[in-house]
């Protein structure tokens, strides 16, 4: 079984600024794995490369096996991202978002309704659902954005910093649906610079620093 990220050499600059100096790194299928450091380490600028959204300098990257750089359209498909910004429609009401969300990945209605309401549902999100976002709190808007990632059932769900900014209730909860999500078979790709939070929901980490990974294993190790 291929692995469900695979990240060999990856390296990128910004101008003077070698953000990623050499990644490597192998998450396997239905693992939370987290990537750990401080800010500026080059979490981010590694995960917008697997996520095709920016591009790198040198290094492989594949997801389920579909490299990205030769194929994005297929590997967008099986990643579903949630970036550190919540960026919601604030007009909008969390059903509407995720019915927009169905539509520009072309899922037919009928399929769409189905896995809204049962997103909803898991995400405790229903008495909100009509309601606008605008009026959402914190934690009810990293939800509805984790239910976004996870409409077109990607294979892997990549989070960058996902509880920055939450209070501790609501980083809970966000937490049990992370693992949840992961007993359900989904694999989880998860920047923080919260040690407990990675201590408390990954399988296996690696600690970047200065754009390069310094140590890697389990949180016990």
């Amino acid at each position: 079984m291929a692995a469900a990220v695979l990240i060999q050499n990856l390296q990128k600059r910004y101008g003077d600024v070698h953000a990623v100096k050499d990644i490597s790194l192998q998450v396997e299928p239905g693992q939370i794995f987290g990537l750990l450091g401080p800010n500026g380490a080059g979490k981010t600028t590694t995960i917008r490369c697997l996520c095709t959204l920016t591009a790198p300098d040198a290094g492989k990257i594949e997801v389920s096996g579909i490299s990205v750089l030769n194929n994005p359209r297929a590997a967008r498909r099986r990643i579903g991202y949630v970036a550190q910004e919540v960026a919601l429609d604030k007009v909008l009401t969390g059903q509407e978002l995720l019915q927009l969300q169905a539509d520009l990945y072309h899922i037919p209605k009928p399929v769409a309704k189905k896995r809204i309401n049962k997103l909803l549902d898991i995400l405790q999100l229903k008495e909100y659902a009509h309601k606008k976002t605008g009026i959402y709190s914190g934690g009810l808007r990293r939800r509805l954005d984790l239910a976004a990632g996870l409409l077109h059932q990607p294979d892997v769900l990549v989070l960058d910093e996902p509880t920055v900014g939450l209070d501790i209730e609501s980083r809970f909860v966000v937490w049990e649906l992370l693992q949840k999500l992961r007993d359900s078979g989904t694999t989880l790709l998860i920047t923080s610079h919260y040690l407990e939070e990675i201590d408390a929901l990954a399988d296996q980490v690696a600690i970047i620093d200065k754009g390069l990974i310094i140590a890697e294993g389990t949180p016990s190790q």
